[in-house]
C-alpha cells in the first residue's frame, strides 16, 4: 500500500493528529534578494526556538556562490543543537559538537601508518630504479 498526500484543507475533522499541531510563529523573517552573481542571505527565527540563517556570496575567478550559515534548535530534552557550515565548490562542510568524529589514533595506529608509507615510498623509489635500468639495455 502507497502513501497518499493531501492538502491540509482536505485532513479530516477527526484526524486528532492533525488538529492537534499548534502553528509556530515566525518571530524574524529578514531576507536578502538573489543578487546578479547570486548571492542572498537571510535569517529566521521561530516561537519554538529554532534560528537559521545564511548568507551566499560569490567569490573567486570564476564567482563560485559559497554559502556560509548555522541553524540552532533545542532537543527535546533541551540539548542545544548547533551546526554551522559552509557550502561550495569544496562540499558541504559542516562543524558541530553534535556530529559523530573518528575515533583518536592511538601511537601504534600512527607507527603503522608511517610504517606503510616507508613501503610504499621504498617500492616505488625500486621501480623507478628498475625502469631506469630497463631503459638502458
Amino acid at each position: 500500500m502507497g502513501v497518499v498526500a493531501r492538502p491540509a484543507d482536505e485532513v479530516p475533522a477527526d484526524d486528532t493528529d492533525a488538529a492537534a499541531a499548534t502553528p509556530v510563529p515566525i518571530l524574524l523573517d529578514e531576507r536578502v534578494d538573489i543578487d546578479a552573481m547570486g548571492g542572498y542571505g537571510f535569517r529566521i527565527q521561530t516561537g519554538d526556538g529554532l534560528t537559521w540563517a545564511e548568507q551566499a556570496v560569490a567569490s573567486g575567478p570564476q564567482n563560485e556562490v559559497t554559502r556560509t550559515g548555522q541553524y540552532r534548535f533545542l532537543h527535546p530534552d533541551g540539548t542545544v543543537h548547533l551546526l554551522t557550515y559552509t557550502a561550495g565548490v569544496n562540499g558541504f562542510l559542516p562543524v558541530s559538537d553534535m556530529l559523530p568524529t573518528p575515533h583518536p589514533l592511538e601511537p601504534w595506529h600512527i607507527q603503522q601508518i608511517e610504517f606503510a608509507e616507508r613501503q610504499k615510498a621504498e617500492a616505488a623509489a625500486a621501480a623507478e630504479e628498475e625502469e631506469e635500468g630497463a631503459g638502458d639495455v
